[in-house]
């Protein structure tokens, strides 16, 4: 009896020495080298933009309004380094200085970005039977 006690002490005892000396990686650890790249700046955009918020738009009248990140905001108003182009359905259309009034001048702030908007399928014609 005490040798079995004895020979399973001596199992524990090398399994957990060898447990202790296992390469065990922990999955919820960056992965190596992510700590670097962090500090030089490669993994970081070359530009970031604080990200801005429709939260309403007005295009009832002459005069459409929209609040981003609760400032109303008028076509011709600065906003985010540039001027406030239209406001439209779509969301609000900001011109960038420097790159003209081209499409790609322009920055568009979704007031939906999560929405997908299709066009709705044709119905074909009702049939009406004269008697």
């Amino acid at each position: 009896m005490v040798d079995r006690v004895i020979a399973a002490a001596m199992f524990f005892a090398l399994v957990l020495h060898g447990a202790a000396h296992a390469d065990i990686s922990d999955p919820t650890r960056p992965p190596p080298g992510y700590a670097e790249q962090e500090l030089s700046g490669a993994a970081a955009p070359a530009q970031q933009e604080a990200a801005l918020v429709v939260s309403s738009l007005f295009l009832m009248g002459a005069k459409p309004y929209a609040v981003v990140d609760g400032q109303i905001v008028r076509p011709g108003d600065p906003l985010a380094g540039g001027k406030v182009g239209r406001i439209d359905a779509n969301g609000v259309w900001i011109a960038i200085p420097g790159r003209g009034k081209t499409r790609t001048g322009m920055r568009l702030l979704k007031w939906l970005p999560e929405v997908v908007k299709t066009p709705a399928q044709a119905r074909p014609a009702a049939r009406t039977e004269k008697k």
